[in-house]
Formats: C-alpha cells, structure tokens, sequence
C-alpha cells in the first residue's frame, strides 16, 4: 500500500476530514490532496508531523506492509477520552465499573450463542 492509500485510510479511521488535517497541519488542502491522490510526498519534517497528529509511525506510513497498528483511534474515542479526564477520580472510577460490566455482559452474549 503506498503513502497517500496508507494516509488516506488512517484519516478514515480517526474520522479527519482532508480540510480539517491539512488546517491542522499547517498546509494548503491542495498539497495534502497531493499526498493523497497523485503519488506526491511530504519532506520530512511534514511526514514527521503527520506521524506524530495522527499517533502512528513513519515506518507505518511509509511501510508497504497493511496491517494497522494497533493504537489508530477514532476523533469520536479521543473525544471521549478528553472527556472523561475531566472528571474527577469517583466518576472516573463509576465510568470504568459501567463499561466494565458493559463489556462483561456482552462476551458472556457471545459464548451463550
């Protein structure tokens, strides 16, 4: 898979509109559409940035190999994130119990089928 498919599918996946990224890269749309649709690459230092705003590797991005790595997270999982490390330690703790016995409950589903 080459750079701009790679790229492509990770915005995909964190669910990053092409305007919004290349804003928060600091680049022109266009040059980012570059990357992505016509075979272009990014110099270093912007490769770099990319790597680093969407918490992968350069070897990822830039490796033919397809597997994902494993810690690709959605914008909708990094908003939750953010959110719940505003609460305190009591609702942080009820939360974990909540999707604990959430996520009990529904592997128990599964082995009954």
């Amino acid at each position: 898979m080459n750079f701009g498919r790679k790229l492509k599918m990770v915005l995909e996946i964190k669910e990053l509109r092409h305007k919004q990224f290349a804003n928060m890269l600091g680049i022109p749309t266009s040059t980012l559409e570059g990357y992505l649709n016509s075979g272009k690459q990014p110099d270093f230092e912007v490769l770099v940035k990319i790597a680093s705003m969407l918490n992968v590797s350069v070897d990822y991005l830039l490796d033919n190999n397809f597997t994902p790595q494993p810690n690709l997270v959605s914008a909708k999982e990094l908003s939750l994130i953010a959110k719940l490390r505003t609460f305190g330690k009591t609702e942080r703790n009820i939360i974990y119990f909540l999707v604990d016995k959430l996520y009990d409950g529904s592997t128990e589903g599964e082995q009954d089928e």
